[in-house]
């Protein structure tokens, strides 16, 4: 008798790139381990830039171009992160591997199908 193997999961709805989905698409956002560190890092530096802007009393109508000068020297600043594949016409960051905010690579890997196998569909 032939060995038995699961069979992929790349027909599920909750399958990219050989990693699964489903736990993210429970619970957006709870598992931290799972975000993508460059997006965390801008956000972690805009709420100190909007800090730092309360506390020295910085005009509203001036915000928006201090930090777009602000995070044009972010973006241009390594990623440190060794995940990151840039990847043409990708949203901000750039990353192939970016999906709403999570790096999909961090996602745990797909073992087949599951209890939680859902067919893929084009909606």
């Amino acid at each position: 008798m032939g060995k038995i193997s699961r069979m992929p999961g790349t027909d599920c709805r909750h399958h990219i790139n050989g990693r699964c989905l489903y736990e993210e698409w429970l619970n957006p956002g709870y598992t931290k381990s799972w975000r993508c560190q460059v997006t965390a890092r801008w956000e972690s530096s805009f709420d100190d830039f909007l800090r730092r802007a309360e506390y020295f009393g910085v005009e509203e109508d001036a915000v928006p171009d201090l930090w777009g000068r602000q995070f044009q020297r972010l973006a241009r600043d390594t990623f440190h992160c060794g995940m990151y594949t840039y990847r043409q016409g990708a949203p901000a960051p750039g990353c192939g591997h970016h999906l709403d905010g999570v790096c999909v690579m961090g996602l745990p890997r797909c073992n087949g199908r599951c209890r939680h196998f859902g067919p893929a569909t084009d909606e």
